[in-house]
């Protein structure tokens, strides 16, 4: 019986950019009414407010909605609607079931994860108990910070390459290897796929230029808060010298303008929290 199926597989091409483009506008068609009708039955419930910020997205709708069709074993409703099915075509067999819930999972939660990964991991290396030296700490943090933000870009790189070749129309769908191919129905026009190329070729250009925009702002945004630290380090009372003294209130000032301004008036300049000058405190790793 596999080897029919795969013999079948074999005759099979591949699904177009047309055909998976409107099958997955069919699905997403179905994911906000799913959504809608989610917001409207949590609306009966009191702790709806404390959800509220987490069903703005169609991330919850559109999970339940492929767990589903494809976590069941069956075609969403957006393949059934365009006659396209998933498969390994690489390998010439139906991808496992595990193979795409797994591709579903890394489409709902995959970028926010990721991201989320890296935001986390970025505040383990900035962490003052970790033992980096501090040119390893500055080189992670910019690389991490350009990570975070070249993500967005690499999504709309693939989105270019699926308009291009046709193949994985998503990031979790190349990564697990689950493609589509067209089983029944009638195929659309050719000018439509030339048409989908030409998307592809401006895709790609807009990412080019994205990508050097968001370098350039990396580099200002450095810049700036170079600036801002350099400003920030100096006493708030003199504006020459380098803050080296806190106050019980945590605000910096050199140690001999805090000293003297406490003789005369015992409060912190900035915030008047009453500080006797006894409690200032000399830091010693400036």
């Amino acid at each position: 019986m596999s080897q029919k199926k795969n013999l079948v597989l074999k005759k099979l091409n591949s699904a177009n950019q047309a055909e998976i483009l409107r099958s997955s506008q069919r699905d997403n068609d179905f994911v906000w009414t799913l959504s809608e009708k989610l917001s409207n039955v949590l609306a009966k419930f009191k702790k709806y407010r404390s959800l509220l910020q987490f069903m703005q997205s169609d991330v919850p709708a559109r999970f339940i909605y492929f767990v589903l069709t494809s976590g069941m074993g069956n075609q969403t409703l957006g393949e059934e609607y365009t006659g396209i099915v998933q498969v390994d075509l690489d390998a010439c067999k139906v991808p496992p079931l595990s193979a795409r819930v797994l591709a579903a999972i890394l489409e709902c939660f995959g970028e926010q994860a990721f991201l989320k990964l890296l935001e986390r991991l970025q505040k383990s290396i900035n962490n003052p108990h970790n033992e980096l030296t501090p040119a390893a700490v500055k080189f992670l943090n910019i690389f991490l910070t350009k990570l975070r933000a070249i993500v967005p870009l690499l999504i709309l790189a693939h989105r270019g390459l699926f308009y291009l070749f046709g193949r994985y129309y998503s990031i979790g769908k190349r990564l697990i290897g689950v493609d589509y191919a067209k089983v029944y129905g009638r195929r659309p026009t050719n000018g439509i796929s030339w048409g989908l190329k030409l998307l592809g070729i401006a895709t790609i250009v807009q990412f080019m230029l994205r990508l050097f925009q968001k370098d350039n702002r990396l580099e200002d945004d450095t810049e700036m808060k170079n600036v801002a630290l350099s400003t920030s380090v100096r006493c708030q009372l003199c504006l020459e010298k380098i803050s080296n003294t806190t106050t019980p209130c945590g605000h910096l000032f050199c140690w001999f303008c805090l000293a003297e301004w406490l003789r005369t008036k015992p409060r912190c300049p900035l915030c008047r929290e009453h500080v006797s000058p006894s409690r200032i405190v000399f830091l010693m790793n400036l």
